[in-house]
């Protein structure tokens, strides 16, 4: 049994790690994007000196809404914690733009969009650079991350199996690494050791993945935890924005439909 699930185990790690490592590494570069948005872009981001006391709010909006196409509109304004950060006025459109506001002097600082790097690690990470094509009904780029994430799922509950000892001292080798046996002893000790402490971890990682990719499995999904999908498209451009507050260097994730 265990020779089935090392074959198992070898031949999808071979062409679907290579897939995983692509998508593992422009999604890494995604965790630090607003960082390294802000430090290339501070006069967007930062106030030129901080006042008083933020002007109220329907006053920022106000002045944030009269340069503004009549076809745009706020949809909700982050407010950050830090007293020197601008406010940033999220835009009906185009998607994941905004416009940043100082909230001491109501100066529209500018507009804040998406730098082209992120744009393109962003949907390598989650289409492979591919788009959805009008009038098609597979979308190939996200089907083929799916794929590649699921198959990563057989191989790590594989790698367990294989992994699992038959006596009590074959358990204490498969926890240690060796460093006085040779390079490749090495670099079979780390694969077996390190890859058994991190396999939850990437387990929870690969199953929670799969939700952005099969919609029957994101819907089984949040059934079983007892969430709920949210409807996209409710919303209209008279509705009030919605206010965020968040930390200084804390993230916000916002859905758009």
């Amino acid at each position: 049994m265990k020779r089935f699930f090392k074959q198992i185990h070898l031949w999808l790690s071979v062409p679907f790690g290579i897939l995983i490592s692509i998508i593992c590494f422009s999604g890494a570069s995604l965790v630090f994007e607003n960082e390294i948005t802000r430090a290339l872009h501070p006069r967007l981001y930062y106030v030129d000196r901080v006042g008083e006391k933020p002007l109220p709010l329907d006053q920022l909006l106000e002045k944030a809404s009269q340069g503004l196409p009549d076809s745009v509109s706020i949809t909700g304004i982050s407010i950050s914690s830090d007293p020197h950060r601008t406010y940033q006025a999220n835009l009906s459109k185009p998607r994941r733009t905004s416009i940043c506001i100082d909230p001491y002097t109501g100066e529209v600082k500018g507009k804040a969009e998406r730098i082209p790097f992120f744009t393109k690690m962003f949907l390598l990470h989650r289409f492979l650079l591919d788009s959805m094509k009008p009038g098609d009904g597979v979308f190939v780029g996200r089907l083929v991350v799916g794929i590649s994430t699921l198959m990563i799922v057989f191989v790590l509950l594989s790698g367990i199996v294989i992994w699992i000892p038959r006596t009590l001292k074959g358990l204490k080798n498969r926890l240690t690494i060796s460093v006085k046996r040779g390079w490749p002893r090495f670099w079979y000790d780390l694969h077996v050791s390190a890859g058994i402490y991190v396999t939850l971890f990437l387990l929870a990682l690969a199953l929670t993945g799969l939700t952005w990719s099969f919609s029957w499995y994101r819907n089984a999904f949040y059934h079983a935890f007892g969430a709920q999908t949210e409807q996209a498209g409710k919303g209209n451009s008279h509705e009030a924005p919605s206010i965020q507050q968040k930390h200084p260097e804390g993230r916000k994730e916002k859905q758009e439909g």
